[in-house]
């Protein structure tokens, strides 16, 4: 019995040092802060292939400008067989910011190193091609991206696909310990069982060929966020055209609004019952 109590309490104490690792993990900021202007060259590329950039103020330019300038301080980005050229380094913080940048308290803490092949890649211990990955096991804290599909991901503002935003929505998701379309910390308790219940039913309305939202996105929940993530920041318009309940949602967790105001009471009471904008 006094074993068995020893296994609890060093559960327990492991438990509890996990989650205090991992909120630890997730609030910590980066070490290196800008010491020069932000590079008239970056803010070129920035103006002339980046959409989301384009429509800001001039104010919220400059800061998009600061949170891309320390994450490029901050995360390595190695090519594989490839240069990285300055328009590679841009775009791809521009892919980590635009999923963040209003929201004030995240960092990609987690995330040690960018990995920049030419074109696809091999996923490690498959036979399988990838243009975009988050590592695990041995490749956990890294992530990989195809160059080419880097640049196609900024070349179309409207097809609703960039891999470096993909990417780091996956990271997002995954920083809670987690990969499960859920980021923790940032998708208030309260409003994950109609989030879930959004996803249900779009994933249905996708296999059954009533959705403009990519098939790719039925795959599982970190998939499906991934995926309406990027149809949100390439084309939220439409999105609220088409998807106006997920696209309430999706800008209350980017934008860090009020929880509250994602889903009505009536919702949250009752999650079987939802409108068909849904």
């Amino acid at each position: 019995m006094e074993n068995a109590w020893e296994f609890i309490l060093i559960g327990a104490a492991i438990g509890l040092f996990i989650g205090y690792y991992r909120r630890r993990v997730i609030n910590k900021g980066y070490k290196n802060e800008p010491d020069r202007p932000f590079p008239s060259l970056w803010r070129q590329i920035l103006a002339e292939r980046v959409q989301f950039y384009q429509k800001l103020s001039g104010s919220d330019q400059k800061e998009f400008e600061r949170k891309a300038h320390i994450f490029l301080l901050n995360v390595p980005i190695i090519g594989k067989g490839t240069e990285v050229t300055h328009e590679d380094k841009i775009l791809i913080a521009a892919g980590a910011v635009i999923p963040i940048f209003r929201m004030s308290r995240w960092h990609y803490s987690n995330l040690e190193e960018i990995q920049l092949f030419p074109d696809q890649f091999n996923i490690p211990n498959t036979d399988k091609m990838a243009n975009g990955l988050v590592g695990w096991g041995a490749m956990e804290g890294k992530m990989m991206l195809s160059k080419k599909a880097v640049h196609l991901g900024f070349a179309d503002n409207e097809d609703n696909l960039n891999v470096v935003i993909h990417e780091f929505v996956h990271i997002l998701d995954k920083q809670d310990g987690k990969m499960d379309g859920i980021i923790g910390k940032v998708m208030d308790e309260v409003d994950v069982t109609p989030w879930v219940h959004i996803i249900e039913k779009k994933k249905k309305q996708i296999m059954e060929g009533e959705s403009s939202i990519r098939s790719y996105g039925t795959s599982n929940n970190a998939e499906f966020l991934a995926v309406v993530s990027e149809f949100y920041f390439e084309s939220p318009e439409r999105m609220k055209t088409e998807h106006p309940a997920l696209f309430n949602a999706l800008d209350s967790f980017y934008n860090e609004k009020p929880k509250r105001n994602v889903f009505s009471s009536r919702d949250r009471r009752n999650v079987g019952s939802y409108k068909k904008e849904y």
